[in-house]
């Protein structure tokens, strides 16, 4: 056998189990025997070069890293899906649709579980990977091609060589994240948050070497461009399914009265599903009908998600530990008896505050609900009272600071209401209190506010434990040379931490703001302010009556918020931590958004949260764009609540309480007489 031959015997071979293993989930060789055939192909391509293709499965490590993201204009735009929460809302779907149909059409539909991801979209052109992008806008995306070859479950070739243009889902498989972040707390890396997180990071990463080493899997859900090889969304997806690209579970062409039952399948199996969902999608079958009902200016008429409710478990309560956050407030933890919970595994849950312990009458050794709070963070919500045996324990809180050992103090809120939880904080009042100061430096790095990457926990204990970091402005201090001699830190991750603190530097003036923390002060706020007052310089040149006045100047600013400047730039020790940030030269003056006098939304305030089909930030600049303006909360004077996914509680009580009218992004896009995309 010549060696092209033998590379083509190769390359068939780890291409059939890379599919077996990534998208059938079926291997049958070992890790060492797959790690033997690429080595072999690996060593063949070295002394044959000219064997090596971009489409080689030796190429999926990844090349060289880009040093700017560059734009893609989708041919069709990415539409995002309308929810629905409730049995009547699917209904009405179902009436829409038939109403939008011929009265002789009767619709079928598929039924599938919702993927919780990043979207994409991947073009193949002469049988190869030609083009992939993130959703972004919808009309324009990031170009993340590169990244896209690294993941093992999308074929970097298929039979057929004409152009296609598919769209799906980028996900990590729970598993895989567990092990994820195990190795990553090995590392003394922040663990992420859940699989989505870590799938939408990874997929816009500048270093396709680094996607390279997330285990990350690509699911095709629509065939957008190319061949109308069939006449319904199924049977596309079956043609996709012989490229040899991964295509998702779905319950495909039944009538509307099975689309329940279907549903309710999902449901039922979600936790044993390898990956994480929240809901399921219901499209109607055929393409002839999907382009009669058409679209909005935001969703699909023919497709709509159902949204499960939070799954609850029962488990016994252990302990409670207490945290100190940023502020010196003192929260309590509960650690259970771990209990599968939406397909993860849960030992801690969220108790809030001892105003929540009290008023449900939590007592250690209990047997709690605990439910997830946006499907994300677990927390819990009741005791089973009739489960007592008499050996239960109450919770005090403690009286002096876990972390530093001084007296606490309990502070009265202003919405004082302990039947909901929200009475007393229990607080630290010490500022140089180890974890309160290891907080603010997690909560200054973090992406809304100066984004700097590589902090890890345990890099950051060892910084503040240390002494080589008392605050914020210390970062702005160190070098790569000492970040390298701390434990578990090499020389390159140790420049990689030093590059992203020098890059965090160029922040505008309302990212440090918002890093600094001042109390009312969110992101909407702390750009409104960076806006008045343009530098920190000028912040801290001001009298204290001179800061009143502009701070008060600024519209939505009310008492408490003016306040809490006026306040935070008096405070000895801020103005100490804010000087040493200037002399550093940290932060960049804010520019002056282009504020419109007149629009549709003029004379209209906002405020905008859950998940959005696009960035919070894009959203506030189109309401300002039309005339609107922009709050961080709910107040007497907000006149729209924006409600994207997973919206909490509180903002909706709150917009119940003043008569704030609630509407959705595409109802807030409406009200705009413009698409989501302008």
């Amino acid at each position: 056998m010549n060696p092209a031959q033998r590379h083509a015997e190769l390359v068939r071979e780890i291409d059939a189990h890379n599919y077996r293993y990534y998208v059938l989930d079926d291997t049958v060789v070992t890790d060492a025997d797959f790690d033997k055939l690429l080595r072999e192909l690996t060593a063949l391509e070295e002394a044959h070069p000219d064997l090596r293709t971009p489409d080689s499965p030796t190429q999926r490590v990844g090349g060289e890293a880009r040093s700017q993201v560059a734009q893609v204009k989708h041919g069709t735009r990415m539409m995002s899906l309308d929810n629905a929460y409730a049995p009547d809302e699917l209904a009405e779907f179902h009436r829409r649709v038939v109403e939008g149909l011929p009265d002789a059409e009767t619709p079928r539909f598929c039924v599938e579980p919702k993927l919780d991801g990043a979207s994409v979209e991947v073009v193949y052109d002469g049988g190869r990977v030609v083009q992939a992008s993130t959703r972004g806008d919808g009309t324009i995306g990031e170009e993340i091609t590169e990244n896209v070859r690294t993941i093992r479950s999308v074929p970097l070739r298929i039979p057929h060589t004409g152009r296609i243009t598919l769209r799906g889902e980028i996900i990590i498989y729970r598993r895989d994240h567990d092990a994820l972040n195990t190795e990553r707390e090995a590392q003394g890396l922040e663990p992420f948050a859940n699989p989505r997180n870590a799938a939408a990071g990874a997929v816009r990463m500048l270093d396709p070497r680094e996607v390279a080493r997330r285990p990350l899997r690509a699911v095709f859900y629509h065939l957008v461009e190319g061949p109308r090889l069939h006449a319904t969304q199924h049977e596309s997806l079956e043609w996709l399914e012989a490229q040899g690209l991964p295509t998702h579970l779905r319950q495909t062409v039944i009538a509307w009265d099975e689309v329940a039952a279907a549903i309710d399948v999902i449901d039922r199996a979600r936790a044993t599903y390898p990956f994480e969902t929240d809901g399921a999608v219901i499209k109607v079958d055929a393409y002839r009908q999907q382009d009669m009902l058409g679209m909005t200016s935001k969703f699909p008429k023919w497709a709509i998600a159902y949204k499960f409710k939070a799954e609850q478990a029962r488990t016994r309560l252990l302990a409670i530990t207490v945290q100190v956050g940023r502020t010196g407030t003192l929260t309590p933890v509960a650690s259970v008896d771990p209990v599968e919970l939406a397909g993860t595994t849960v030992s801690r849950a969220t108790l809030h505050n001892a105003g929540m312990i009290e008023a449900l009458d939590i007592r250690v050794g209990d047997m709690v609900f605990i439910q997830k709070a946006g499907e994300v963070i677990p927390q819990v919500t009741g005791v089973d009272v009739t489960a007592r045996t008499g050996t239960e324990e109450k919770f005090r809180m403690p009286a002096l600071c876990p972390s530093c050992g001084t007296p606490v103090a309990r502070e009265l809120r202003d919405a004082d209401k302990p039947e909901l939880g929200l009475g007393a904080a229990t607080r630290c009042p010490n500022r140089a209190c180890p974890e309160q100061v290891k907080q603010r430096i997690f909560y200054f790095s973090r992406r809304f506010a100066m984004d700097v990457d590589h902090l890890g926990t345990a890099l950051v204990d060892q910084l503040v434990e240390q002494g080589i970091v008392k605050d914020m402005a210390d970062l702005y201090s160190l070098t790569a040379e000492r970040i390298a001699v701390l434990a578990r830190m090499g020389e390159k991750s140790a420049q990689n931490v030093f590059a992203s603190i020098e890059r965090s530097k160029a922040s505008t003036l309302d990212r440090l703001l918002c890093g600094l923390g001042i109390p009312q002060i969110g992101q909407v706020a702390a750009r409104q302010l960076a806006e008045e007052m343009h530098t920190l310089d000028r912040m801290l040149s001001m009298s204290a009556d001179e800061a009143r006045e502009h701070v008060g100047a600024i519209h939505g600013f009310g008492p408490k918020m003016v306040d809490s400047v006026v306040a935070f730039l008096a405070d000895p020790d801020q103005r100490e931590l804010m000087r040493k940030l200037v002399k550093l030269g940290v932060g960049r003056p804010q520019p002056r958004d282009e504020v419109a006098t007149d629009g549709p939304l003029k004379g209209m305030t906002f405020c905008v949260t859950g998940v959005l089909s696009r960035k919070r930030e894009e959203v506030h600049a189109d309401i300002r764009a039309a005339g609107g303006e922009v709050h961080d909360s709910v107040k007497k004077t907000t006149t729209v609540l924006v409600a994207g996914d997973k919206t909490g509680k509180s903002k909706l009580d709150q917009a119940k309480k003043y008569g704030t009218k609630v509407v959705t992004e595409p109802q807030l896009y409406d009200m705009m007489g413009a698409p989501a995309a302008s």
